[in-house]
């Protein structure tokens, strides 16, 4: 695939103010599709909100001390999605491995929680995953469906090994998910367990995790969040992680082996848009430990 399969937003770019791709270490996209969304649908709104956000926010990162208006970062449009989830798929994993053939870091912006099998898929080997997320998504199946927002992480691990994979913020699953986290080496960190080790420790037992791999990749689904910081979602979850946490965890969880990122589940037409505020702060934030970690723009 190449950029065929891609189409420029009318809206403006991310952060307002697209770099040149040739230029740029750091490629935005996203990937408008929630089909599988079983509660409350509409993260297919998210990549065009997540532009229009980001180009009315500070660029300034105080946890880094990095200006973003120094930071090249091209925005390359929208996957041109299709009806079909595996085809779908099927051209998000061709974007993603473009992008790493071509030494860039991907920043894909979704739409719902499956599209990260696609990023997974494309992944080079001995990838660590860290996923920041309300849910397991480890479910076999669901609704009769081996693929979907509930079960592409069941997929990622049999992609990747159930071992490569940490789930942080997790307070909603079935007891076979349990289980299966039990038995396979899923690594899973509880609200409950980030407030009783502390930050400090939590972020030092991700960086050990990632450690043990030649690459990273970070996902994060907004849902991740108590639903009064981020109530903009589809399957929102009480007792989640404060923005506070949420973004010292992203700052930490960036190595200088992470290969790509992605943000997911933002439903924008759920709130009066502090959900996309935060998903935005999300993804400066990151790319701003990324580009110090690197050191590169």
């Amino acid at each position: 695939m190449s950029r065929a399969k891609l189409y420029l937003s009318t809206r403006v770019p991310f952060t307002g103010m697209s770099s040149a791709y040739d230029k740029s270490r750091f490629v935005f996209f996203g990937v408008p599709y929630d089909r599988t969304s079983t509660y409350k649908a509409g993260s297919r709104f998210a990549p065009g909100v997540l532009r229009d956000v980001s180009a009315n926010m500070e660029l300034y990162s105080v946890r880094s001390e990095v200006d973003l208006e120094k930071v090249a970062v091209h925005d390359w449009g929208d996957v041109d999605i299709v009806e079909n989830l595996v085809e779908t798929l099927d051209r998000v994993k061709s974007v993603c491995s473009e992008l790493l053939e071509a030494k860039k870091i991907p920043i894909m912006a979704g739409g719902e929680h499956s599209i990260t099998k696609a990023a997974a898929d494309a992944l080079p080997e001995d990838t660590g995953l860290v996923s920041f997320d309300a849910h397991l998504d480890l479910r076999d199946e669901f609704l009769g469906e081996k693929l979907s927002h509930a079960t592409f992480m069941r997929r990622v691990s049999e992609r990747l090994g159930s071992d490569h994979i940490m789930e942080i913020g997790i307070r909603a699953f079935s007891k076979l998910e349990l289980d299966f986290t039990r038995k396979s080496g899923v690594t899973m960190i509880t609200p409950q367990d980030l407030r009783n080790a502390g930050l400090p420790k939590t972020a030092q037992r991700i960086r050990g995790f990632l450690s043990k791999f030649s690459h990273s990749y970070v996902t994060i689904d907004i849902d991740v969040l108590d639903p009064a910081f981020a109530p903009g979602v589809g399957n929102p979850e009480p007792d989640g992680l404060s923005t506070d946490e949420l973004l010292s965890l992203v700052h930490e969880s960036m190595e200088k082996n992470t290969v790509g990122f992605d943000l997911v589940e933002v439903s924008p037409q759920l709130d009066s848009g502090q959900t996309a505020a935060v998903g935005v702060k999300v993804i400066f934030e990151a790319i701003a430990a990324l580009s110090t970690r690197s050191g590169k723009t």
